[in-house]
């Protein structure tokens, strides 16, 4: 879905972050949707604060990445937690970092059985809205407190472009080998095979990484704006 450029905005959520909200609700409200994972990110919670209230007491969503900083406090742009304001369903948020200290800790927290219950739900969503961060200097994932900026560095120097729900990829949509991926506690990205996974995304910092993502293909869906589409089709 494609809306249109505001020439004299540069928000990075607006019109993408409405018209996500639209189709979440339209989903949330389809009997065909069971269970609905959420990533993270600025759009992402845009769009949670964008919806009305919504009664679907027999949909499910979980969020596909850990909720909490790495000193526990909890992430800002957690959209689970923005959802369960307004949507009245069975809401699963991960109780973990994005991004865990070593392999060993995220193994030990994957063996909780809250955690369990919570990524074998998501292994089974009928659509997943995602966003896509950016890995320049100054990204989100960075600023936010889940990785360091040597951390940082280090994934730009092995390739990486963009991040999704903190895993790490590089121009071709590949998984960046060991550094922060090998720590990272989110669930596996959602297979588009499957189901419908839809990125929510727009502007030029996020372009290297949504051309990554619909080549490869990382998801089947996209949201974004006028401005970015034409870019997009430009590198075909």
């Amino acid at each position: 879905e494609v809306v249109p450029t505001d020439p004299d905005s540069d928000s990075s959520t607006l019109g993408v972050a409405d018209a996500a909200a639209a189709e979440m609700e339209r989903r949330l409200k389809s009997p065909e949707t069971k269970v609905m994972a959420i990533g993270t990110g600025r759009t992402l919670k845009a769009a949670g604060e964008l919806l009305p209230r919504i009664d679907a007491p027999d949909k499910k969503i979980v969020s596909l990445t850990g909720n909490f900083t790495p000193d526990g406090a909890a992430a800002f742009y957690s959209v689970i937690f923005t959802m369960a304001e307004v949507v009245n369903a069975r809401h699963y948020p991960l109780p973990m970092p994005v991004i865990a200290a070593s392999p060993g800790e995220r193994d030990l927290l994957h063996q909780q059985i809250i955690v369990r219950t919570s990524l074998e739900l998501a292994a089974q969503a009928d659509v997943t809205f995602l966003g896509i961060g950016e890995l320049a200097p100054r990204a989100p994932l960075q600023e936010d407190g889940f990785i360091t900026e040597a951390e940082l560095a280090a994934l730009r120097k092995a390739g990486a472009v963009a991040e999704i729900i903190g895993w790490a990829f590089d121009a071709e949509g590949r998984m960046i080998q060991d550094l922060t991926n090998a720590r990272v506690a989110s669930a596996p990205l959602p297979s588009p095979d499957r189901s419908l996974v839809v990125a929510v995304a727009k502007g030029e910092a996020k372009l290297p990484g949504i051309w990554a993502a619909i080549s490869r293909p990382l998801v089947n869906g996209l949201i974004t704006d006028e401005w970015t589409a034409e870019k997009l089709l430009a590198e075909r």
